[in-house]
Formats: C-alpha cells, sequence, structure tokens
C-alpha cells in the first residue's frame, strides 16, 4: 500500500515549513503616530501657576528651570500677555493694552469682509454695499481676544497635556452686528457678545530654556466654507513701554531694520520678505527684544506700527492666506517665541528650530494591513510630508536597507487644507512610487519603514508596514 508512504511525505514536508519558519526573524511593525506630534522634543517642564495680575486672571508655563514664563488671560479668551523673565515684570516683551492686542488669533473671509455686504458673502462683487473700512464695521472676523466692546472671549478650558498648557477658547465676533440684516445699525457698547461657532485650540511648550512653540488649531462647527483671506494665525502685538519695554525696532532675520512711515499721525504698514522665517522685534539700544518664527517656513511678513500717543503699537504676523471651512473641518500652525536681543534669537533659530523634524503620514499601504508582494510585482507606497523649509525627501527601506527614495512633487490639498502655509503646499507635498522587491528574500516577512527627511538630514519615521512573499 502507498499510504505508510503518502504520510512521509507530508511529515517531511511539515517539517521543512516548520523549520523554515522558525528561522524567519520577527517582524514587528510599530504603530503609527499622529503626525502633528511630530516636532522638537520638550526641554521639560517647569509647572503651571494661576495668578491674579491688575485685577485679571492669569495662568502662566514656566519654563524647565523656571527662570521665564508666558501667560495667557482667561478674561480675554487667553491671549497671551506675558513673556519674560519670571521675577520680573517690566521684562514682558507682549502687548496687553486691550482685548485686540497680545499674540492672538483672529480670523477673516473677504467675501464677508465688511458689514453691510458681509450678511450675503458679496463684498468682493462690483458695487456691494458696505457700511465702512473701520474695524468697528468688520464683518465676520472671530477674535480670540474678545470684541470691540473689550469683552473678553470665553475661556472653555485650560489643563496641562504634557509638557504644555492648553487653553480652549470659543472667539467673539469682533463687530456683534456684522451680519445684521446688511443694514449698518449699530448697538452701543456694552452688549451681549456673539460667540463663533468654532474652537481655537492654544498650547504652550517650552522646547529650549527661553523658546517657546505656540501651537494653534482651529476647528469650526459652522455650516458654511469661508474665502482665502489672509488671517492673523497668529498676530504678535509686541510691548510699546506701558507695561514693560518700548520696542519698537523690527528687524528681519539677516538684521535688517524695517522702516515704517508714521509722519502725520499715520499708521505706518510695511509688507516685507526675511531671508528666514522669523523676524525679531528689539528695544531701541536692540539689547533686548522677542523673535517671532513661523514654524510653516513663511519668509513674507507685514509689521505695522502706529504713531506716537494713544494709538502707539507695534505688531507684525506672517502672510498666511487660507479658507477656514466649516463642519468640523480642522486648521493647525505653530510658531515659536524666542527671548533675546538679536544675536541670542539669531543663535537659538538656528541651534533648535532648524532641526525640527518634517512630519507626514505613509497612507498607502494602510496601517495594519499586509501587503503580498511577488519578486517582480514591487509595492507602492502614498503618502505626504511637510517641513518648515524646502529640501523634504522620502525614503523608503526594507528591513533596515534603502531601497528607494522618492520625491515630493505630488499635488494634495487635503493635507494642505489643514496645514496650511507649508512649504511646498499644495502642489509639492505628496510622494507616490513603486519600491523594487527583485532580490528580496521570498521565504520569510519583511518590515517596510518609511522616513522623512530634512535637507539637514533630520529624519520622521512616518509608518512601518509588514509585506510578505506571495
Amino acid at each position: 500500500t502507498m499510504w505508510p508512504l503518502y504520510l512521509c511525505v507530508l511529515i517531511f514536508l511539515f517539517c521543512v515549513s516548520s523549520s523554515s519558519s522558525s528561522s524567519c526573524p520577527p517582524v514587528n511593525p510599530q504603530p503609527d503616530v499622529d503626525p502633528w506630534t511630530m516636532r522638537l522634543p520638550s526641554a521639560g517642564f517647569g509647572g503651571i501657576d494661576k495668578e491674579s495680575v491688575d485685577g485679571f486672571s492669569d495662568v502662566f508655563l514656566y519654563s524647565p528651570q523656571r527662570s521665564f514664563k508666558i501667560g495667557g488671560r482667561l478674561n480675554w479668551g487667553a491671549t497671551l500677555v506675558f513673556f519674560g523673565e519670571s521675577n520680573d515684570d517690566s521684562s514682558n516683551v507682549l502687548d496687553k493694552h486691550d482685548t485686540g492686542r497680545e499674540l492672538q488669533v483672529a480670523l477673516y473671509d473677504q467675501d464677508r469682509i465688511n458689514q453691510g455686504c458681509a450678511c450675503n458673502a458679496s463684498c468682493t462683487q462690483p458695487g456691494a454695499h458696505s457700511c465702512g473700512s473701520g474695524n468697528n464695521f468688520l464683518g465676520w472676523d472671530p477674535v480670540q481676544g474678545g470684541n470691540v466692546c473689550d469683552e473678553g472671549a470665553a475661556v472653555l478650558s485650560y489643563s496641562q497635556v504634557g509638557d504644555a498648557l492648553q487653553f480652549v477658547v470659543q472667539p467673539y465676533q469682533w463687530n456683534g452686528d456684522w451680519d445684521n440684516g446688511c443694514s449698518c445699525t449699530q448697538r452701543t457698547c456694552p452688549y451681549a457678545p456673539e460667540p463663533v461657532d468654532l474652537h481655537l485650540t492654544i498650547e504652550l511648550r517650552f522646547v529650549e530654556e527661553n523658546i517657546v512653540e505656540v501651537m494653534t488649531q482651529v476647528q469650526s462647527f459652522e455650516n458654511y466654507d469661508h474665502a482665502v483671506s489672509g488671517q492673523e494665525f497668529p498676530c504678535l502685538y509686541v510691548s510699546f513701554g506701558q507695561f514693560g519695554p518700548d520696542l519698537n525696532v523690527l528687524l528681519d532675520s539677516s538684521g535688517k531694520k524695517i522702516a515704517f512711515d508714521t509722519n502725520n499721525g499715520q499708521v505706518g504698514v510695511t509688507f516685507f520678505n526675511s531671508t528666514n522665517a522669523w523676524t525679531a522685534w528689539q528695544d531701541q539700544n536692540m539689547d533686548y527684544g522677542v523673535g517671532f518664527v513661523s514654524d510653516q517656513g513663511i519668509t513674507s511678513w507685514v509689521g505695522t506700527q502706529g504713531p506716537p500717543g494713544p494709538g502707539y503699537f507695534h505688531y507684525v504676523r506672517p502672510l498666511n492666506n487660507f479658507s477656514v471651512k466649516g463642519n468640523g473641518a480642522m486648521i493647525r500652525g505653530l510658531s515659536y517665541l524666542i527671548l533675546g536681543n538679536y544675536n541670542t534669537v539669531e543663535g537659538l533659530y538656528t541651534q533648535y528650530v532648524t532641526h525640527r523634524p518634517p512630519f507626514g503620514s505613509l497612507d498607502v499601504p494602510a496601517q495594519g494591513s499586509t501587503t503580498y508582494y511577488t519578486s517582480s510585482s514591487g509595492i507602492r507606497v502614498e503618502g505626504w510630508a511637510l517641513a518648515s523649509q524646502p529640501g523634504t525627501f522620502i525614503t523608503v527601506e526594507i528591513d533596515g536597507k534603502a531601497l528607494a527614495y522618492l520625491p515630493l512633487n505630488m499635488s494634495r490639498p487635503d493635507v494642505c487644507s489643514v496645514y496650511p502655509g507649508y512649504s511646498g503646499c499644495p502642489l509639492l507635498v505628496g510622494f507616490d512610487g513603486v519600491v523594487p522587491t527583485n532580490g528580496l528574500d521570498t521565504t520569510c516577512p519583511h518590515l517596510l519603514t518609511v522616513y522623512a527627511s530634512s535637507k539637514l538630514n533630520i529624519a520622521s519615521r512616518l509608518g512601518d508596514r509588514l509585506i510578505v512573499p506571495h
């Protein structure tokens, strides 16, 4: 009979298969992480204190050594009203004059930019009816600090999140009569503020003893989208001598002074380009101030300075144009504040901020999936990456060996609507390519890993995937 011979063959094949399987090294793909957590490491946590200051409630985050602190005002939508030395109130570099200044977020819609035409989103149409162009007649304009009547926006919560201090805020419309039936009628202050159906999240984190990372996030629950517009995301008003030093000198990243024309009592406005994505306000002696860095890598800025007198102020922001979309859509951005004179700001920017890693996602193959391949099929990888500076590239490794390098040459408007202003957006942030599999061992599973690397060769792991020969 053939039965004993058949049984022996089965036992032999099982033993060979078991021997081959047991000789394969283990493959353990790590879970993906939220791309937004791929940032500079924390310098540590110095504590959070709530204090009464000038009759207001301010919450402060301290640097790891407690040498410096940064604080938001609960009465004014958690706008940032202090950044300076912990034991010296006169070192504060931030303006805290009223609800419209400080470091804060304000949003706009060009189709609804003024009262009178904001009601039907016609402000960019020929012959649109506008009640005026001054601040009192602004249209749709959620302001973190509050409204024109100096009524501070609502802070929904504040808490410690890891090493960060987080605020969640519901902004108010600056002009509560912005959509008053296309009428130009306005109420007299004070009146009941108009909360906007969106949430603003601010997170503060020290990445060095005198460098603060400022995370800003907007999530709109309105049922309509807004036109692409120049946004204050965020804007920076610095001390003008009332609550701290007069930081009246604006420098670009090369140290060049930015000129303002404030003759005849007018507000001076200057648009300028900075070699790198930062600028700095300094005092007249150029020995103290604050640097303001755009993580998006934006080098186009606008600075504004009020004339001497009651309207005196100093303001700057990067030019970041984007649409605020409704129905739960989210927008995220990062900035950095660096305390010190110009040389300190420049040195710390170079030493720390330029080493910020890229961030992104591996979309294909999907997380948790197993991809089967043959020696001639190849494996498709697809995803996206963003960075503060151009020059980011994608490396695909299998079992630790680089097998492909992919450029960022694909359009990803979905990504750039969440992270507007980053280098390459929206046309050059995606990658899509096929990784060759010829030459791979065909008996064991393998680990495919995708990295995004900056031009300084600082890498972030976008994802691990299990691949198996078919």
